[in-house]
């Protein structure tokens, strides 16, 4: 009994952590403001033991802060994270690629190819929630690729800061046609096993996404101020 117990508890902290980070990542609650527990237990119908427990994680995850005499407050995107995130995710990512180019079989293919239709057909729909996810399931596919565990868990830190610019890809794009880009010559230069072209087009997106967003929100705090 003891240790379904311990189940249970693991579990709600589990839910508890993570409805907060989407809350979070959605912009619910917004960033700079104070997290208070006893008004997120009450929301959420729990104890204050799960939520204290939940803002431990999204601490170590970079969603919040302890500031001296204000409390949790939930920290911003700022342009020099952004810049920082999107550097480092080109690395990795571009690394991925070389790894995988020479392994890459043809069910590694399809699947690249099935995210390029469903995203397609996100973009059509106009479904940026859907869009979203699948921009990230694609990138991610990349790395799994590559078989390289330790690269794989490295890029898994980032995804949740990832997660919070997906949310402001509106700032950037003015149609979900625009996120496709070129994510089926990245597919195609895969497929040819030409790791240059590959991993030039890859960079080349990443970047000039993480430029469009950090030059967007410099823009937003300058008309802001």
């Amino acid at each position: 009994m003891s240790n379904w117990t311990d189940f249970k508890a693991r579990t709600l902290k589990a839910n508890v952590t993570d409805l907060i980070r989407q809350a979070i990542i959605k912009g619910e609650l917004p960033a700079n403001s104070e997290l208070n527990q006893a008004q997120i237990a009450e929301r959420l119908g729990t104890s204050r033991g799960p939520v204290r427990e939940a803002l431990g994680q999204l601490e170590q995850e970079g969603l919040i802060k302890n500031v001296p005499y204000k409390g949790v407050i939930i920290t911003s995107l700022t342009p020099e994270y952004v810049a920082e995130l999107y550097s480092l995710r080109g690395a990795l990512e571009t690394f991925a690629v070389r790894c995988a180019i020479d392994t890459v079989n043809a069910k590694d293919l399809k699947t690249l190819r099935q995210l390029l239709k469903e995203m397609d057909k996100a973009a059509q729909a106009k479904d940026e929630k859907k869009m979203g996810e699948l921009d990230l399931t694609f990138h991610r596919t990349i790395v799994e690729m590559s078989r390289h565990e330790l690269l794989q868990k490295t890029w898994s830190t980032l995804e949740i800061g990832l997660q919070r610019c997906l949310y402001k890809r509106h700032e950037i794009y003015p149609s979900l046609d625009q996120v496709l880009g070129s994510h089926p010559e990245i597919v195609d230069a895969i497929a040819k096993h030409d790791v240059e072209t590959a991993t030039t087009l890859l960079r080349e997106h990443i970047l000039d996404a993480g430029e469009k967003l950090r030059e967007a929100m410099e823009q937003a705090s300058h008309e802001s101020a």
